[in-house]
């Protein structure tokens, strides 16, 4: 998502300028298909039957002008530090420490659960039970914080390489499955009720996630204008075919649909033996490149945090170094505590889903605003942050008691701030620039 969080579409925003269409598309689907989509689409079934593709539809739908609106900021603020720098040039820098905080402590709530994913597809290979779930986990978490230590990153190329691989992979489940399809499982549509689909698409909000890393590409395309739409309506296709498709296979093939490892159980359908095992390596290999991704970005973030004030200085590390070890290790401290106490009661992965979707959609209404502030009015990006911010708000009501994480993590970046800073404004933002008043940069460019 962001500065506050490294796709791997952002670990090549350093690489040489000239990206078309074609690679553009493949960095943007690398930012937003992630191990989530091994196992979110079942847990939405769960909730509401076949009515999870309306869910999923509306999410789809709702990427559209989401990703348009990122688009538009990164192409006319190539320079920004992602939804974090757009809030402080648009609104300063209380609201923009309050967002960098929302990120920085609120996703790693829910990074044990990427693990947790994982292990249930080892789990059902290997047997175990919960031990071997979070065992698994530890073992991933583990992983990436340790490759963060040696300042070992994997590169933009190889999580490009990692998600076509996840992508081709689920195409030929997809295909394997059609012969067992039995369409009259969609029937009932509903048969929890329709209100059941506001909840199957709270579990879905991580769908939305990854659309704002286009705004560290527009600066290498070599045509933004012709080729950022392009690689944002391949992307959206893709995240359709995937999402989509393996919703209605859960639902349309018999038994998989309760299934702790969805693919695994689809794959059972058509393959004999083996089928277990692939699945599993498949879900390990894919998290260990996303769970590697989220850790580095967020150490970089709490670091930036603490040289800018936004967070405790203690945050920044030495200077001398290039590793944000302090960032990585209450990163690593935070995923840990909350993989441990999923195992000391029992709680299930969608409650860090949903406790970690909270603070994504308060992230991303925030940056909505700022777009409203920044962007010419009335231009289509523009249009597109105003379509987008009602649905992201209703999303948000939604959340429930949920909400208090975002709004807990609010209060004490506020407080905080106050303590540091005695609540006079932070010169410099998360852009390394002035804060600018929103208005009158939106006026002028008009």
């Amino acid at each position: 998502m962001t500065t506050t969080r490294e796709h791997p579409a952002d670990a090549l925003r350093r690489a040489a300028p000239g990206i078309g269409a074609v690679a553009g598309t493949a960095l943007t689907v690398a930012g937003v298909v992630g191990t989530g989509v091994l196992v979110l689409p079942a847990l939405a079934v769960r909730q509401a039957g076949p009515a999870a593709l309306v869910a999923v539809g509306a999410l789809l739908v709702l990427s559209v002008p989401l990703a348009a609106t990122f688009a538009a900021l990164g192409a006319r603020f190539p320079s920004g530090g992602g939804v974090a720098g757009f809030v402080a040039r648009a609104m300063g820098s209380r609201t923009a420490t309050v967002t960098a905080w929302w990120f920085y402590f609120g996703v790693p709530l829910g990074i044990p659960a990427l693990g947790l994913f994982a292990g249930d597809y080892v789990e059902a290979a290997v047997g175990g039970g919960s031990g071997t779930r979070v065992a698994t986990a530890l073992a991933l978490i583990a992983l990436a914080a340790a490759a963060n230590v040696r300042g070992v990153r994997i590169s933009g190329g190889v999580q490009v390489a990692l998600t076509g691989v996840l992508v081709a992979s689920l195409i030929v489940v997809l295909v394997l499955c059609v012969p067992a399809a039995d369409f009259h499982r969609l029937t009932p549509v509903a048969p929890h009720g329709w209100a059941a689909v506001a909840p199957a698409a709270l579990v879905l909000v991580w769908l939305l996630t990854g659309w704002e890393a286009v705004t560290h590409l527009t600066g290498r395309f070599r045509n933004p204008a012709r080729d950022v739409p392009r690689a944002t309506a391949a992307t959206l296709i893709v995240v359709a075919v995937l999402f989509g498709g393996l919703t209605l296979a859960l639902i349309t093939v018999p038994g998989p649909a309760t299934a702790t490892a969805p693919v695994t159980a689809l794959l059972a359908t058509r393959l004999a033996s083996g089928g277990g095992l692939i699945a599993a390596a498949l879900a390990v290999v894919v998290t260990v490149g996303t769970a590697n991704a989220y850790l580095a970005g967020l150490a970089e973030l709490g670091a930036e945090m603490g040289r800018t004030g936004r967070g405790p200085r203690w945050f920044a590390g030495h200077p001398c170094s290039d590793i944000p070890g302090r960032s990585l290790s209450v990163v690593t401290v935070q995923a840990l505590v909350s993989l441990g106490l999923v195992a000391a009661f029992g709680w299930s992965t969608e409650h860090l889903v949903l406790l970690t979707a909270a603070s994504q959609v308060a992230v991303y209404a925030a940056g909505l605003i700022a777009a409203l502030r920044l962007l010419p009015r009335r231009s289509s990006g523009w249009w597109a942050a105003a379509v987008s911010l009602p649905p992201i708000v209703v999303l948000g009501l939604l959340s429930g008691w949920y909400l208090l994480a975002p709004a807990g993590l609010a209060v004490a970046a506020l407080a905080h701030r106050h303590l540091t800073t005695g609540g006079q404004n932070v010169a410099i933002g998360l852009t390394g620039l002035p804060d600018v008043p929103a208005k009158r940069t939106g006026a002028t460019a008009r």
